[in-house]
């Protein structure tokens, strides 16, 4: 196992934080901490992924499948255990302000199982607001908006998540997403590498600097990249950024728009490079919403 990678892997309690304010004038802004800094060998096309029921906005398990299910990767269970370890850190996030990977001992609600869904998941917080605003789907989707929350959630050999919501007395809200103390890293099982993100045929891309993403296995070899194209309806070149610097040691391509997506647009990626000593090239379609 290479030794650079397995540090950024021992130390995941650096992974990206997710951060929510409500904007009051335009609606409610996911914001991404500044840690973030936003944040195939043989040429094929996956099948379209197969359509599934829209999940009820505080199912978060069904919320989780669904983009499992649209990238095409096997869908997760629960465990009882973890999702308890992740109602803790959620209410210690909530209650205390404190967005963290890390729990301070002296703040009230620190507790190690806590800590056990801190280290090893992704967290979220909502801020304090006049009202109730915050529902789990937020929490899911903020995640689904950042590349290195996203490739987590997206594993696809992980098979089980721990996941907990908590909301204070002033309606900030916490929540902590457990992908990693259940991760087998079995990634040969896996033959759909690498994953693709929004999906071919996907609809209903949020318009926005969605970022698109294609990745490989987290203990593999680094791919090279050579060119990327973002096309609108055929012929409108969409500016944007591309690199290999994927975060906490993932490896694949991420690209991220200069501006927001244009709305109701068909859009077409196309990515180009070498990956384990053989080139690739892959092109896709995906279809933004309102």
């Amino acid at each position: 196992m290479n030794t650079t990678k397995f540090t950024l892997f021992a130390i995941l309690m650096l992974t990206l934080l997710l951060f929510s304010q409500p904007q009051p004038t335009v609606g409610i802004a996911l914001q991404i901490t500044p840690t973030t800094a936003n944040y195939l060998p043989v040429i094929y096309k996956q099948p379209l992924p197969t359509p599934s029921p829209t999940p009820q906005p505080n199912d978060w398990l069904s919320l989780v499948n669904h983009y499992r299910a649209l990238a095409g990767v096997p869908p997760v269970n629960q465990d009882a255990t973890l999702n308890d370890n992740c109602f803790q850190h959620a209410r210690y996030m909530a209650e205390n302000n404190h967005l963290t990977h890390n729990q301070d001992p002296s703040l009230p609600f620190a507790s190690a199982t806590g800590q056990i869904c801190a280290q090893k998941g992704n967290a979220w917080l909502g801020s304090a607001f006049s009202q109730p605003i915050w529902t789990v789907a937020d929490t899911i989707d903020g995640w689904m908006s950042s590349v290195g929350h996203r490739l987590w959630l997206l594993y696809p050999t992980t098979p089980t998540f721990g996941y907990g919501f908590y909301m204070a007395s002033n309606n900030r809200a916490g929540a902590a997403l457990d992908v990693l103390s259940r991760a087998t890293f079995n990634d040969d099982q896996f033959h759909g590498w690498p994953v693709r993100y929004p999906a071919p045929g996907q609809t209903a891309v949020p318009a926005t600097r969605y970022p698109i993403t294609l990745n490989w296995r987290y203990f593999g070899s680094s791919p090279a990249l050579s060119s990327t194209s973002l096309v609108a309806q055929g012929s409108t070149t969409i500016a944007h950024t591309a690199d290999t610097n994927l975060p906490v040691g993932h490896e694949g391509v991420q690209i991220i728009p200069n501006s927001a997506l244009p709305a109701n647009t068909t859009l077409t990626v196309t990515i180009k490079g070498r990956y384990d000593n053989n080139d690739f090239s892959y092109s896709w379609s995906f279809a933004t919403g309102n």
